[in-house]
């Protein structure tokens, strides 16, 4: 295939002919065109304040009465690291969102379960003379959780089992 290669170029160049070299292609980039502000308006599109600007941060600040996190990312236009940037810099807290709140609240009642189910358990233990700490290990959990559900619910269960 390289030998066929070869001879053709040889026999190319022995019939008297050239290589032909082009001009170079050039390149002209387009013309810019700034767009104004005000012409953005009427296309429906969001003009997002300059980053820095007291336009940006009272944007932020008139989104978070209302909006959570990310709704005021979409409506503003600002990026979610700037949007970020200012409420932790300027102390600006957005609203939760509805799966922020169902979440929330989902973990609340498993909580309440839980410490009513210790409650439960407390209250089985404490005429049986069983001392504080081993209740806590027999329920699985800390001394000092042991303490506040006793005092939150007015369990009482000794802090020393019957004397021997």
């Amino acid at each position: 295939m390289i030998e066929q290669l070869n001879a053709s170029v040889d026999q190319f160049f022995a019939s008297g002919r050239l290589p032909v070299i082009g001009d170079p292609p050039t390149f002209e980039p387009r013309r810019v065109r700034p767009i104004a502000a005000d012409a953005l308006a009427g296309t429906g599109k969001q003009v997002t304040p300059k980053p820095g600007s007291r336009a940006e941060l009272s944007l932020a600040r008139e989104l978070a009465k209302s909006l959570s996190f990310g709704e005021a990312i979409e409506a503003s236009g600002i990026p979610r690291t700037r949007l970020l940037q200012l409420s932790k810099a300027h102390l600006i807290t957005f609203q939760a969102s509805s799966t922020e709140r169902r979440a929330r609240d989902a973990a609340r009642q498993k909580r309440e379960a839980r410490i009513s189910g210790h409650c439960e358990q407390l209250r089985a233990l404490a005429g049986t003379g069983i001392t504080r700490h081993e209740a806590a290990k027999q329920i699985g959990i800390s001394y000092e959780l042991l303490v506040r559900l006793l005092d939150d619910h007015g369990i009482n269960l000794p802090a020393r089992g019957r004397l021997k």
